[in-house]
């Protein structure tokens, strides 16, 4: 017989971390926080990896699902381990 009790042990250790610590949700679910700074910047953070990469699509697997940004002249100019910095005009943002 399977435990199922572990799991729900861990959801409640989350839940009760966001809410009596006020911890950030994407911190501690590790869900992606995206920021869009007007129509030319775009930054995601807790990604898992790129899917695809062109001047005028990039997609971003997420804990959330895949981002597709579509655009024009888009370019990464900052990558690294935890965040992604997106330049270029920016004419949405959507996960598919």
């Amino acid at each position: 017989m399977k435990n199922n009790k572990a799991p729900k042990l861990i959801n409640n250790i989350k839940k009760s971390l966001i809410e009596n610590v006020e911890l950030p949700n994407e911190i501690v679910l590790n869900l992606p926080l995206i920021t869009i700074v007007g129509k030319n910047k775009l930054v995601v953070e807790n990604f898992k990896n790129i899917v695809l990469y062109s001047t005028d699509i990039i997609k971003i697997n997420t804990s959330s699902g895949t981002l597709k940004i579509n655009g024009k002249k888009l370019y990464l100019k900052t990558l690294n381990k935890n965040k992604i910095f997106i330049k270029g005009i920016i004419n949405s943002a959507e996960f598919i």
